[in-house]
C-alpha cells in the first residue's frame, strides 16, 4: 500500500467521525435551542425631520441567535462528509500528500464567518453595514489560508505574505468586537450576557490557534514536519471550536 493512500484512508475515518459528530450535535441543538431570543439587524439612513436631516435607525429583520450553533455545525457535517466521501478521497489524499486543502478553506470561510458575526452581534455590532463588514473579512481571512497553500506550492522558500495578510484581515472585526464588548460592559454591567462574553474569548482563542497551526505546519516544527499532522490539527480544533460556541450560545439562550 502507497504512503499516501494508507494516508487517505486515516484522514477519511477522522473526516467521517468528525462529521458525524458535527451532525449530531447539530441535530440535538436544533430540538433543544431557544428561538424567541432575537437580534435585530438594522440599518441607518438619513430622512427629513421637522429638526433638520438626522440618521434614523430601522430594524430590517430580526434573527433568532441560538439557531446559527446548529447551522454551523450542520456546514461543517456536510463538510466533513463530502471529503470522507468516496468519489473524493482519492482527490483528498493526493491534495494532502502535495500540501494543500482547498475545501477546508471554502468551509471556514462561510462556517467561522458565521460564527464571528453572532458573536459580534451579540455585543452590539448588529448595524447591516457592520455585519457584511465582518462576515467579508473573515472570509478573506480565510482565502488568504487558501492563497498560502496555493502559492506555496510554486515556491522553493516559504511566503510569508498571504500569512500576513490574513492576519491582518482576521484580526479587524476582533478589535472592533472588543471595543464594543469592552465599552458596552463599562457602561451597562449587564449590557452583554455572561455566556456571549464567554463565548468571545473562548472563540478569539481558538481562532488563533488556526494560526498557530498553519504557522507551525510552515516553520515544519516537531510532528508539524508532516502535513498530515496539521491537517488533523485543523479538524479537532474546528470540531473543538465550534461544538464549544455552539453549546455555550444555544444552553445560554435557554436561560434568557
Amino acid at each position: 500500500m502507497k504512503p499516501e493512500t494508507k494516508l487517505g484512508r486515516q484522514l477519511q475515518i477522522f473526516n467521517r467521525l468528525a462529521g458525524v459528530f458535527h451532525l449530531a450535535q447539530a441535530i440535538a441543538l436544533f430540538f433543544i435551542l431557544n428561538d424567541e431570543t432575537k437580534i435585530p439587524v438594522i440599518s441607518r439612513f438619513f430622512t427629513d425631520t421637522p429638526q433638520g436631516i438626522f440618521p434614523v435607525s430601522e430594524t430590517l429583520f430580526e434573527f433568532p441567535i441560538a439557531l446559527i450553533g446548529p447551522i454551523f455545525l450542520l456546514l461543517s457535517a456536510i463538510a466533513h462528509l463530502l471529503i470522507s466521501s468516496p468519489f473524493y478521497v482519492r482527490r483528498y489524499e493526493q491534495n494532502i500528500a502535495k500540501g494543500i486543502n482547498p475545501p477546508r478553506w471554502w468551509e471556514y470561510s462561510i462556517t467561522s464567518s458565521l460564527m464571528l458575526v453572532v458573536l459580534l452581534m451579540l455585543g452590539g455590532l448588529i448595524e447591516i453595514s457592520a455585519v457584511v463588514f465582518i462576515f467579508t473579512l473573515n472570509f478573506l481571512m480565510n482565502m488568504f489560508g487558501l492563497v498560502m497553500e496555493r502559492y506555496n506550492q510554486l515556491t522553493e522558500k516559504t511566503s510569508w505574505t498571504p500569512f500576513n495578510l490574513g492576519v491582518v484581515a482576521g484580526i479587524v472585526p476582533w478589535i472592533m468586537g472588543g471595543m464594543y464588548f469592552w465599552v458596552s460592559t463599562n457602561n451597562i454591567a449587564d449590557s452583554i450576557p455572561a455566556y456571549a462574553q464567554f463565548g468571545f474569548l473562548l472563540t478569539f482563542l481558538f481562532f488563533n490557534t488556526f494560526a498557530i497551526n498553519m504557522w507551525l505546519q510552515y516553520k515544519k516544527v516537531g510532528k508539524w514536519k508532516l502535513y498530515e499532522f496539521g491537517e488533523k490539527g485543523y479538524i479537532v480544533l474546528s470540531l473543538v471550536s465550534k461544538s464549544i460556541l455552539a453549546w455555550v450560545v444555544v444552553i445560554g439562550t435557554l436561560n434568557v
